[in-house]
């Protein structure tokens, strides 16, 4: 639900997953995933979830809503990291009260693993096995289609998603490690439909004064060099941030479906300490100090996996 990880609540021990069997859905996972996209840009909701991980829990509230017909989405983060996000038909726009600073980034750049896997089905299937079922269990008392998403290779995570079988809203999310473990678990905890009202969806009032940075497309070239990828991942999307006279790049990696990001030079240096309990988590971060320079490699992969394409990373 977001970029943002809250990470202070206690230890809570997750264990392998049991997926119930179903039957067989009557829906493709192709026409599954186009109805998800559909419903989404015609109705008004909203939801509540929470999100339980090793390190902890952060809760999220969304709310669904139009303006001039167009889907305009709104998502509040709580936690440590108060961060509200504004999505609309091409940007996405982070903002973020502890650097009071607004990022407003092209919709193509911050691709869901949802709409990656959409883009690139049939390629994807070669090293995920992807199925649906349908009543495969209720979630917030609704009955659900099940779509799998099971890795085949080493190194990368498997996803469960529960979805409302009569409006596609997602009801739930399971995030398996390599050994089939439950490692995280996004939850609906309140569905709320309303009748479509026109209004204009706006960021809270403390929040609009942040400062807002710039963004640009960014052409790949060879000032970055990557070492080493798992298999199947290549560079997706690249962008600039710019703060002032400082310019921090950020690239998108994905292998069709999930996906890690390296920021280079960033405008807040990370702290390069992994805190307790956080190495137990689906998403990770390793960081790269060099001659004054910093490399962040962060996503939902073990964290071998990313310290792997950090340290074999240059500049």
């Amino acid at each position: 639900m977001g970029n943002s990880r809250f990470r202070n609540a206690p230890f809570l021990f997750l264990v392998v997953i049991l997926i119930p069997s179903a039957a067989l859905a009557d829906i493709s996972p192709k026409q599954l995933l186009s109805k998800l996209f559909q419903s989404s840009s015609s109705m008004e909701y909203y939801a509540s979830y929470v999100n339980i991980r090793p390190s902890g829990m952060e809760f999220s509230d969304v709310y669904n809503g139009f303006v001039n017909k167009v889907r305009y989405k709104r998502t509040v983060l709580s936690g440590d990291s108060d961060i509200e996000i504004i999505s609309s038909l091409n940007k996405v726009s982070y903002f973020d009260a502890n650097t009071e600073q607004k990022v407003s980034y092209p919709k193509a750049f911050l691709k869901t693993e949802l709409e990656l896997l959409f883009s690139s089905l049939e390629k994807t299937r070669h090293y995920y096995s992807i199925h649906v079922a349908e009543n495969a269990e209720r979630v917030a008392e609704r009955e659900t289609y099940r779509l799998s998403v099971m890795a085949k290779l080493p190194g990368r995570y498997s996803r469960v998603y529960w979805f409302d079988k009569r409006n596609f809203i997602t009801l739930r999310i399971d995030v398996l490690d390599t050994d089939g473990q439950l490692i995280e678990r996004i939850k609906c905890t309140s569905l709320l439909f309303k009748e479509q009202q026109k209004q204009k969806l706006v960021v809270s009032k403390d929040k609009n004064q942040f400062k807002e940075l710039d963004v640009e497309p960014h052409s790949f070239d060879e000032s970055i060099k990557f070492g080493w990828l798992p298999d199947e991942y290549e560079i997706v999307n690249s962008i600039e941030v710019l703060n002032d006279n400082e310019i921090e790049k950020q690239f998108m990696l994905s292998d069709g479906f999930s996906k890690m990001t390296v920021v280079v030079n960033p405008h807040h240096a990370a702290d390069s300490e992994i805190e307790a309990n956080h190495e137990r988590d689906a998403w990770q971060k390793f960081v790269i100090n060099s001659d004054g320079q910093q490399i962040i490699v962060s996503g939902d992969a073990p964290l071998a996996i990313v310290k792997k394409i950090a340290t074999n990373t240059s500049l």
